[in-house]
């Protein structure tokens, strides 16, 4: 993802743009999303949906470009875009319905529920811990085709300090299968898709979707290739199997995909969600009703902390809930504010797509946010 410096320098040449008011925008700016569409091309972004809510509820989804670069199938409010790492407010969504449930307590070691950490620091983390990227585990282990696994283990004591990890929110995975008594997929499915009609959305995403998913392009606008390989492989070893993909649970579906560290496997809690504009607005207008997201868990610095689940930022008086992704190929934001249930997410299906959304972020909320230069 380009950093903050080289952001802020395409948007100064990007003067020709609207400059952004004081406020949120109260409709649809039509002229300025024609505006960015033109900005896109020259990224190149071939496509990208923004999605904005006032008081909890929808207001507009503007669609933008095309599904695939080259192609005439254009972006609409149900096409398909893998959310990356937009996921873990999912998943830290149903964590707490598990929570009120009695089936998960935030504060209990994660290995009371799953065991097969070794080491002893690792065995403190918690989900607190793991919502709030305060476990200090890697965001995610690496080896060499002949090298071990690497164990878990956090670089400094759980709770004390700020450190983004991927890991953290797939260990979680692992004990909310254990503690929901099948698959992550059904579970997601059952405690968030299904009740807030979401009826799009998965964790694996579907080939028989292809028509309607954004493509991933990289730098060039060139398509990626193999970002369904993955998805594919666990279907087909379902069908094999005879099961529906969303009960299997990690020993099936890591052996299926013959991984056994974290990064790339699927379901994956910290970065697998397919959805679209529509259902996502569902859910960014019911997850920010929980009051508990805005209560800062780690400090990052003066303006930006990270709560249970989402990050916090604090600016002009204001507090926000947000989250990036970047997958290859797909780089999107979501903020929101929580006091008034005003919010903004933007998909885009392309590498440089974080210059989109840090443009769109900035002109529809009307102001700089510190969460898109820290970035």
């Amino acid at each position: 993802m380009p950093n903050a410096v080289s952001r802020r320098f395409f948007l100064r040449g990007a003067a020709a743009a609207p400059l952004p008011a004081a406020g949120w925008k109260s409709g649809r700016p039509v002229a300025y999303l024609e505006e960015l569409s033109r900005l896109m091309r020259a990224a190149p972004v071939p496509g990208a949906a923004i999605g904005v809510l006032h008081g909890h509820r929808l207001s507009w989804i503007a669609p933008l470009g095309v599904r695939a670069e080259g192609s005439g199938d254009r972006v609409t409010a149900s096409t398909l875009f893998h959310a990356a790492s937009l996921t873990k407010q999912v998943v830290a969504h149903a964590a707490f319905i598990l929570r009120d449930h009695g089936k998960l307590d935030f504060d209990r070691p994660l290995a009371a529920y799953l065991d097969g950490l070794r080491n002893l620091a690792a065995r403190t983390v918690t989900a607190r811990h793991v919502l709030s990227h305060s476990s200090g585990f890697p965001n995610w282990r690496s080896a060499g085709p002949s090298e071990p696994a690497p164990d878990l283990a956090p670089a400094f004591p759980p709770g004390s300090r700020y450190r983004y990890s991927g890991e953290g929110f797939f260990y979680l995975q692992r004990v909310l299968e254990q503690v929901g008594g099948t698959g992550i997929g059904r579970i997601v499915s059952e405690l968030v898709f299904e009740p807030l009609g979401m009826t799009s959305t998965t964790l694996i995403w579907d080939p028989g979707t292809l028509d309607r998913t954004a493509l991933p392009h990289d730098r060039q606008g060139e398509i990626r290739t193999g970002w369904d390989s993955g998805a594919r492989a666990l279907r087909a070893h379902a069908a094999r199997v005879g099961q529906p993909v969303n009960v299997l649970r990690y020993e099936e579906y890591a052996a299926a995909l013959r991984r056994t560290l974290p990064n790339g496997i699927i379901p994956n809690a910290a970065s697998s969600l397919v959805t679209s504009a529509e259902d996502y607005a569902r859910f960014v207008a019911a997850a920010v009703r929980n009051p508990e997201l805005d209560r800062q868990q780690v400090k990052i610095n003066e303006s930006l902390g990270w709560g249970l689940g989402w990050a916090i930022e604090r600016t002009a008086g204001r507090t926000y809930l947000w989250q990036w992704g970047d997958n290859p190929g797909f780089k999107n934001f979501v903020l929101a504010e929580p006091s008034t249930g005003n919010a903004v997410f933007v998909f885009t299906n392309g590498d440089s797509g974080a210059r989109v959304y840090d443009r769109a972020v900035t002109h529809i909320t009307g102001h700089d946010h510190p969460a898109l230069f820290w970035l």
